[in-house]
């Protein structure tokens, strides 16, 4: 066997068994449905499918007959739609991730790039400009080759650009490495690149999803099963961290539900676990990238806003306040949400961590009493601290 194969079909192979041990341990995400998991899956199988793909078109590369010379068509104008999606994938499921998204004029950009490379695609089987096969089946590189390496590097240059944007905004509130998704993929795709005749973009795509899902493995730990929003942990974390960078620029509020013990015992605490998650989702649109959401404890929240502008506050909690309507007024659930929020600035030149912490509850149990003020209380606190 060449040796040039051997080292394709060990390379593929050994990227298809690393997909899919991480795609077996994986599963579970697809029970929660939400678009940025459905995406990361997606592109984990795409990546095992070009480990697969890629060794077969290796193979049938320069082989005459009816059969390798449509594994060869096939096969290229798999990987090349292939590595397109999967630098959308990536783009979508990162700035989802980080940021919450991007906008949805962006988003139709991308969408008709994916439709016209996927169209160009089609295209060339009939008239050739991206790649083509000679007389013995051999695959031979045209113009629009670049074309196609210019699209794949463009959405991840996008995705970079957008992320360090959400990084700007949110400060060091949010963070994902994506170095590990990054250089293993530069580096195999580089080098397939400039050398015609090796396979190591998909081996090298396998690497980086392995890095990927490494780090939302670490992730869990800052975060809160039931809401998916930051927890506890991830909170003290940072608070800690804060001690080392003492000019931070930090806003933070205190947030608690309004009634959530009668919503609990009316309707059970199936129903309540839905409030919470519900209102998870409605603090992570209200936040957006200017700051995080954390589930504190119960029905408690706190958000960390990248500012000390009380412009910027007051367009969180009126961004808040008009979420909250949209889903009292749309919403066909038995309950009707509400909080109550103290605010307070991050200052620890002059003020501990617990000051900060007790500053925010004060200020919420102000709100809190002033609410009760003209409703009757049902909260489990009852005007107690």
């Amino acid at each position: 066997m060449d040796f040039s194969l051997t080292s394709i079909y060990v390379a593929n192979g050994l990227g298809a068994v690393l997909t899919a041990v991480i795609l077996a341990g994986n599963l579970w995400r697809v029970q929660s449905r939400n678009s940025e998991n459905v995406a990361i899956l997606v592109l984990l199988v795409l990546t095992l499918l070009n480990c697969l793909v890629d060794p077969c078109v290796f193979t049938s590369d320069g082989l005459l007959g009816d059969l390798p010379e449509y594994v060869n068509r096939l096969g290229n104008a798999w990987l090349y739609t292939s590595n397109m999606f999967c630098a959308f994938l990536w783009l979508f499921f990162l700035t989802k991730h980080s940021c919450g998204g991007i906008s949805r004029t962006h988003l139709n950009v991308l969408i008709a790039l994916l439709v016209l490379g996927s169209a160009g695609i089609v295209i060339n089987a009939f008239s050739p400009f991206i790649y083509t096969f000679d007389s013995n089946n051999v695959y031979q590189r045209l113009w629009g080759y670049w074309v196609y390496t210019v699209i794949d590097y463009g959405m991840t240059l996008d995705s970079i650009v957008l992320y360090f944007l959400c990084r700007k905004k949110s400060g060091v509130l949010k963070y994902f490495p994506i170095w590990m998704y990054l250089i293993p993929l530069m580096i195999g795709t580089a080098v397939q690149t400039m050398f015609f005749g090796l396979s190591l973009i998909s081996a090298s795509l396998a690497v980086s999803m392995a890095g990927v899902f490494s780090s939302l493995q670490n992730e869990l730990i800052f975060r809160d099963r039931l809401t998916g929003l930051y927890n506890r942990v991830y909170l003290d974390f940072h608070l800690k961290a804060f001690l080392n960078l003492r000019k931070m620029a930090v806003t933070g509020m205190m947030l608690d539900m309004n009634s959530f013990k009668k919503i609990n015992d009316n309707f059970g605490h199936s129903v309540g676990d839905d409030a919470l998650v519900n209102m998870a989702k409605i603090l992570q649109i209200s936040v957006g990238n200017s700051g995080v959401a954390i589930r504190y404890a119960g029905d408690e929240f706190i958000i960390l806003l990248n500012t000390r502008e009380q412009s910027v506050v007051d367009s969180c909690i009126n961004s808040l306040n008009r979420n909250l309507e949209k889903f009292n007024s749309s919403s066909k659930a038995p309950y009707k949400l509400s909080v109550s929020y103290g605010q307070g600035l991050l200052d620890l030149q002059g003020h501990t961590i617990d000051e900060f912490i007790k500053t925010l509850d004060d200020n919420m149990y102000e709100s809190k009493k002033a609410y009760y003020a003209t409703n009757r209380p049902a909260d489990r606190r009852g005007f107690r601290r």
